[in-house]
């Protein structure tokens, strides 16, 4: 194989992880706040705070990148 190839593969690899990423961080978030919604009306309900969860994806996101070589 060649280079390109190589960067062609590695090009549809990283974008196949990034859709898969984006689609569960989707469904990872709706599933949260389906969650909240449900018990908000309740007096000491639980809730998850999702104000950092886009940046866990945003880790993974990354692998691909980070460790092809």
């Amino acid at each position: 194989m060649t280079n390109k190839d190589y960067s062609d593969a590695i090009a549809e690899l990283h974008n196949a992880c990034d859709s898969l990423i984006a689609e569960t961080n989707k469904k990872m978030t709706k599933m949260i706040d389906d969650f909240n919604e449900k018990y908000e009306d309740q007096e000491d309900a639980p809730y998850c705070d999702t104000v950092d969860l886009d940046s866990k994806f945003d880790v993974l996101a990354d692998y691909v990148e980070d460790y092809t070589n």
